[in-house]
């Protein structure tokens, strides 16, 4: 069944639904997970000793019913109106939930009775968790979904910085702990200093993009705004982890250049949206300082 489910949730069905409203869906969606916490709860009471085969069976088809539930209504969701950052957060959470019933499920498979009330009982409490989640941390619109979103990368590339200037200070090991430690060579730091200005501009522009734009930005653009963020914070753990592996010629040609043409495609994608006039100019000097840094050589 899960399976099957899970099959089903990888596919993008067309849907025309021009009545969808993103906070009832969220509504609905919360209390099938409160109803699916409460099968969970079921199922483990039923298959525990002493237990009866039919009880078990009557709640796998409880849950198997009430997944049911959920992709159908998940497939009620139109990406146009939701927006693709809302559809993927309840994509995400519902995937996640059917792993912890495979899980769950799995668990009971042991001859050992000892044995077999420990492993069930982890899987119960990720599933319990995984529902919570459902119920009350879903966002109500692709706004808030971007918003959610937004804020983890926002960590990713704080945490990049932290490493990054790390290494431009010389402080960081940056060799596998079998082999002797090596220093940083002068050149090897430059590159790491460069680097370091080029992810605390970034971390500027992101602070930016969330406080000024998505909150004035469309559907659509919320979804690019996504999209855009999430190459570039894919691209500062490429850039800082090549520090570690590759020369610096190769960074400063490659992967700086990579770097600083995701983070110019986000600043387009900002521009997008009307913001008062010191804003765009923000933008625009962003930019232009992005690139120099890009050809800084010394």
């Amino acid at each position: 069944m899960a399976e099957t489910y899970l099959s089903d949730l990888k596919v993008d069905r067309p849907i025309e639904n021009s009545e969808f409203d993103s906070k009832n869906m969220n509504i609905t969606l919360a209390n099938l997970g409160k109803i699916l916490s409460h099968d969970a709860t079921k199922l483990t009471i039923a298959c525990k000793p002493p237990r009866k085969p039919m009880d078990g069976i009557k709640m796998i088809t409880e849950i198997s019913n009430t997944f049911y539930r959920l992709l159908g209504f998940y497939h009620t969701i139109p990406t146009e109106l939701s927006g693709k950052a809302y559809k993927e957060a309840y994509r995400t959470a519902i995937r996640d939930l059917l792993l912890g019933q495979i899980s769950l499920c799995n668990s009971f498979i042991n001859d050992d009775e000892n044995d077999k009330k420990k492993q069930f009982m982890v899987p119960t409490a990720v599933l319990w968790e995984t529902c919570k989640l459902l119920e009350t941390q879903m966002p109500k619109d692709n706004r808030e979904a971007v918003l959610k979103k937004w804020k983890t990368m926002h960590e990713t590339v704080a945490d990049a910085k932290s490493e990054v200037h790390e290494v431009a200070d010389g402080n960081a090991e940056g060799f596998d702990e079998d082999e002797d430690e090596e220093e940083w060579d002068e050149e090897q730091l430059k590159i790491a200093k460069q680097c370091a200005q080029l992810v605390d501009l970034i971390v500027f522009v992101y602070v930016k993009v969330e406080k000024r734009c998505i909150k004035e930005a469309d559907l659509n653009v919320c979804d690019e705004l996504a999209e855009a963020g999430q190459q570039l914070t894919d691209e500062t753990d490429i850039l800082v982890s090549q520090l570690y592996d590759s020369e610096p010629d190769v960074i400063r040609s490659k992967y700086i250049k990579e770097y600083v043409d995701k983070a110019l495609k986000l600043i387009k994608v900002a521009q997008k949206i009307s913001l008062p006039e010191d804003h765009s100019k923000w933008f625009e000097m962003c930019s232009k300082k992005l690139k120099e840094l890009a050809e800084k050589k010394d």
